[in-house]
């Protein structure tokens, strides 16, 4: 359920009954990890849903610049929408993971799906093919 301090949610676990999420303490500014162990970026943002009568709803995670400079102040948000809308390759909005694919916070936020799967490094695979590559040795990509 939502609180006034922490923004807590309860959160589903199959065969358990639902535990408390302190979402500010656990989720967000957490560096969200895949199964792999594969960093994707930081949780920018936390993404409800607003319901009468009832509790607000997690929808999902938000990992992006714009919505973490939002939080200083919305002119520097939009400004970095803006960029990110105007310059980052490929994307039509920040990339979001859905928050079913949620499996625990902490020091980090594990999440059950492969980081290719969010769009979340496009500025990574972007600079991959276009310049990296291009470098003696870069083929690669890092690896031996």
């Amino acid at each position: 359920m939502a609180d006034k301090e922490g923004g807590e949610v309860r959160a589903p676990r199959p065969g358990r009954p639902p535990d408390v999420l302190p979402l500010v303490r656990d989720v967000l500014d957490k560096q969200v990890v895949d199964p792999d162990g594969c960093k994707i970026g930081k949780v920018d943002s936390i993404v409800l849903q607003l319901r009468a009568h009832r509790p607000p709803r997690v929808i999902s995670i938000e990992i992006s610049q714009a919505a973490a400079w939002r939080r200083l102040h919305t002119r520097l948000g939009d400004f970095a929408d803006w960029l990110r809308a105007r310059f980052e390759p490929g994307q039509d909005r920040p990339p979001r993971v859905l928050f079913e694919h949620f499996v625990r916070g902490g020091i980090d936020v594990i999440v059950d799906i492969p980081w290719k799967h969010t769009r979340a490094r496009v500025w990574e695979d972007w600079l991959q093919e276009r310049i990296i590559q291009r470098i003696p040795g870069g083929h690669r990509g890092g690896q031996k």
